[in-house]
């Protein structure tokens, strides 16, 4: 079959049409790829920088943090030599003084063995003194000079304080002297253990009271001290008045009280 020959010269101009395209073509489709890998490079360059800068910011603050940081610690450790300077200072301030005072204290214990046995015969002369004293709580006074004893012997406490602390016991056996009042003590009557009421005038008189009414008056009989039932209507009275009176409070005024001597 033959073609017209028009038809064959417009095929071959299409074809060179389409050749000469694609010759244009194909670099602007590369010139784009290109442009493209280009932004494409430039953009991760941009990124890149951008950590770089950051990192870098971050280096710095934590060189200037780092810096902080030493300056602190430096003048921290200026500040603790200047307080180890001075507690070395104090404590060489310390031992001069706690040589003096242990010279002193040589010194002072020298003096106190000189006064140990006057003391010692002090405590028992006391002990003596109360024994034979009105035999108010005598148990609790008694073992006040035991411990003292006891202390003094076993150098709990300097003779200088085994001094002040027997003073104090004689000062309270004074007071004791002074004062009045009633307490409640035990009593052994007629054998037997009794919660009574004491009524003591000074060191002087000690009645008691029992709690079915018994009225008793304690008597000395040369170093001994006796308990006397008191069985007289008018001293049974005497004693019930006086009582009762101490029990109000009433301690000034006339009273009259039984006889405290010992019968010869």
């Amino acid at each position: 079959m033959k073609l017209n020959s028009d038809k064959v010269v417009d095929m071959k101009k299409l074809r060179v049409g389409i050749w000469v395209l694609m010759c244009f073509a194909s670099p602007i489709s590369l010139a784009e790829t290109e442009l493209q890998s280009l932004e494409n490079i430039s953009q991760e360059l941009v990124n890149i920088r951008q950590q770089i800068e950051a990192l870098h910011n971050k280096i710095t603050f934590e060189k200037d943090s780092y810096r902080d940081q030493m300056r602190s610690y430096s003048s921290q450790k200026s500040d603790l030599n200047v307080r180890v300077s001075r507690a070395e200072l104090n404590i060489k301030d310390i031992q001069r003084e706690l040589k003096k005072l242990t010279d002193v204290n040589k010194e002072k214990n020298q003096d106190q063995k000189k006064i140990l046995p006057i003391l010692k015969v002090a405590i028992e002369q006391i002990r003596e003194s109360v024994t034979e004293s009105i035999p108010f709580k005598l148990d609790q006074r008694l073992q006040v000079l035991k411990e003292i004893e006891h202390r003094l012997g076993a150098q709990i406490i300097s003779p200088n304080k085994a001094t002040n602390q027997l003073w104090a016991f004689v000062e309270d056996e004074l007071m004791l002297g002074k004062s009045s009042g009633i307490y409640n003590e035990t009593l052994e009557i007629e054998d037997r253990e009794k919660l009574v009421k004491v009524l003591r005038i000074g060191k002087i008189a000690m009645f008691f009271k029992t709690q079915d009414n018994q009225y008793g008056v304690m008597k000395r009989k040369g170093n001994a001290w006796y308990q006397e039932m008191v069985g007289d209507t008018d001293n049974v009275s005497q004693l019930s008045y006086l009582f009762d009176s101490f029990a109000k409070n009433i301690r000034n005024g006339e009273f009259s009280i039984p006889n405290i001597l010992p019968k010869s």
